[in-house]
């Protein structure tokens, strides 16, 4: 009998949950409304997860992996969701009990960079970090082909690494020269701004940013740079930790593929520790399906 198992991603506006095989086939996804109250968050998911299996009567459901976004130190609890308005909830128990399923929980980046690992972009590596650059950044570290957790459940929240740039802007988490605050798009925007056109702009994105620079712009390439040098620092910092053999960049500012992907590899080479230089750098490939497979591949993928 075929094994399946759910994978649940939790997000602050929106569910994504699929059905993937042993094989890492995509059976079935559906999206649906984040509920903010969590017993109504469970009970919307078991629903799903019920009517989904009658799909699928000759096959054995193995379990349900989940992604949510905050610590999550015991692959139960998670200590905190700001975006869903969630303290510390049981997770896995809200859900065990009302699915009858085993439940495992894991911090939504990090679950993307293992899905990253398992189906996506870094198959065939055991040891990768995934960097996810959009509004903030984000980030997972895959080491030996596990989840690097931490004793709180914040390993792998790179993008809180105090960087030598902007150190007088404020970061969301309540410092002062996060790395996102310089290159995550929230960061590309605000140096941006400094700048014409760009101060006469009502609306800025990255990518109007990465567009005039690839026409020319002065101000837009020195924006661009600064991103991805601090962010290539970065990188070289963790790859000094961790030794990684490659670095997945998902995220919307992904997007501009070689333009960041290009100085963000320079300046780790320059900076890293010299037998940690290959390395590379690759665009992520599963897209917001990532925590899907993630969270089935706590179950399904043999490390």
């Amino acid at each position: 009998m075929k094994k399946i198992c759910f994978g649940v991603d939790i997000g602050g506006t929106a569910v994504k949950m699929g059905l993937v095989d042993e094989k890492g086939v995509l059976l079935k996804d559906v999206e649906f409304p984040s509920p903010k109250d969590p017993d109504a968050m469970f009970d919307e998911i078991a629903g799903q997860i019920a009517g989904i299996l009658k799909e699928f009567p000759n096959a054995r459901c193995v379990g349900v992996g989940v992604g949510v976004p905050g610590p999550v130190p015991d692959h139960a609890h998670v200590h905190g969701c700001v975006n869903l308005g969630w303290g510390v909830v049981n997770v896995a128990e809200g859900l065990r009990v009302r699915t009858g399923l085993p439940v495992l929980v894991e911090n939504d980046a990090n679950l993307a960079a293992f899905g990253e690992m398992w189906q996506g972009a870094g198959r065939g590596h055991r040891n990768l970090v995934m960097l996810t650059v959009g509004t903030g950044v984000g980030g997972g570290v895959i080491a030996d082909g596990r989840i690097v957790t931490g004793a709180v459940g914040a390993g792998g929240e790179v993008g809180h690494m105090p960087m030598p740039w902007h150190t007088d802007w404020p970061c969301t988490c309540g410092k002062f020269g996060c790395l996102e605050v310089t290159s995550s798009a929230t960061g590309i925007i605000r140096a941006a701004r400094q700048f014409p056109p760009f101060s006469q702009m009502e609306h800025v994105t990255a990518k109007d940013v990465f567009d005039a620079a690839r026409e020319g712009n002065a101000d837009a390439r020195q924006v661009v740079a600064e991103a991805a040098r601090c962010l290539g620092t970065a990188a070289a910092i963790i790859g000094c930790v961790v030794n990684p053999e490659l670095f997945v960049i998902g995220g919307g500012v992904s997007a501009a593929g070689e333009m960041l992907l290009a100085p963000v590899r320079e300046a780790y080479r320059q900076q890293v520790f010299p037998p940690s230089r290959d390395a590379d750098f690759v665009q992520a490939t599963l897209g917001n399906r990532a925590g899907i497979y993630g969270g089935a591949g706590l179950f399904l993928c043999e490390v």
